[in-house]
């Protein structure tokens, strides 16, 4: 009889504590410790997460302002359906915690829905295991924690000209500067003076596609459609070292001083100079 009590004594200690969800516990885990988590430390931004019965809740604290959001596990449906837009950013970290615990490696999930606005609105947390709904001024989000999200093709991926909206209003503006930044598997850096112009284009691995599509994206932007197009012509697929054709010195493999402490890290780096006196020629032609 004393056994009997014991054991459910024990059993309504254990619910009165709230017993922590196993599966959510591993998240909790892998969000801790992965590579963003850790990078925002190191730059004061304390961010962590933690499990209460079925809900995983990530804190955040940052200039002494605290912030938490928290997502609640019904069945296999991880979700928050009133995310602010500061929330996004843990959200994303989360869902590629998840993807790691399906097998991919740490960042290749989010830096790939974060490449494909568009196309991950069509996902459906039946089909996919993954959800994601603008609701105005809230996002809804949802995942199913024992399903891989499929990861979409980035062999089509480039920057388009909508990237380059900096270097639009420097061209509006007469004016010289530059825009960098980085994409998914691609990098840039695009550089206006008044003698040259520069393209600076990385992608990981190896040069493809890709990367040539944006080299003629930044030109449609910094000389208009006409231009690309003669570039295109004149050189239609990527040539290794340096090849120089009428206003454009073309640089495969270009090795950029500062690569290692900038978005082209681990990429591979193609050079466009632009001769800005031959192209200023052709354009009066």
């Amino acid at each position: 009889m004393g056994k009997k009590i014991l054991i459910i004594i024990m059993c309504f200690l254990l619910v009165g504590c709230g017993v922590k969800n196993s599966r959510l516990v591993e998240i909790a885990d892998k969000f801790n410790n992965c590579k963003s988590v850790k990078s925002y430390k190191e730059y004061g931004y304390d961010i962590n997460a933690s499990v209460k019965k079925n809900t995983l809740i990530i804190s955040s604290k940052v200039n002494n302002k605290k912030t938490s959001v928290s997502f609640n596990l019904n069945g296999d449906i991880l979700s928050n359906e009133k995310l602010s837009v500061g929330d996004l950013v843990s959200a994303l970290i989360l869902v590629d915690n998840i993807g790691q615990i399906h097998g991919y490696k740490d960042g290749e999930l989010s830096e790939n829905l974060n490449a494909f606005p568009d196309e991950i609105r069509n996902y459906t947390v039946e089909n996919e295991g993954f959800e994601f709904k603008d609701n105005g001024d809230t996002v809804s989000l949802k995942v199913d924690i024992t399903k891989k999200i499929p990861l979409i093709d980035m062999s089509n991926l480039y920057l388009d000209t909508d990237t380059f909206d900096m270097i639009k209003e420097f061209i509006n503006e007469k004016t010289t500067g530059n825009q960098n930044g980085a994409l998914a598997k691609l990098a840039y850096d695009v550089q206006l003076t008044d003698e040259y112009n520069y393209i600076y284009i990385g992608e990981r691995d190896e040069l493809t596609q890709s990367a040539y599509k944006s080299i003629l994206s930044a030109l449609e932007v910094m000389y208009g459609e006409e231009i690309s197009k003669k570039f295109e012509t004149l050189y239609p697929n990527f040539i290794d070292g340096k090849t120089t054709v009428d206003a454009f010195t073309i640089e495969t493999n270009y090795v950029k001083e500062d690569a290692e402490e900038s978005v082209f890290k681990d990429k591979k780096i193609v050079l466009v100079t632009i001769d800005n006196s031959i192209i200023n020629i052709d354009q009066k032609r």
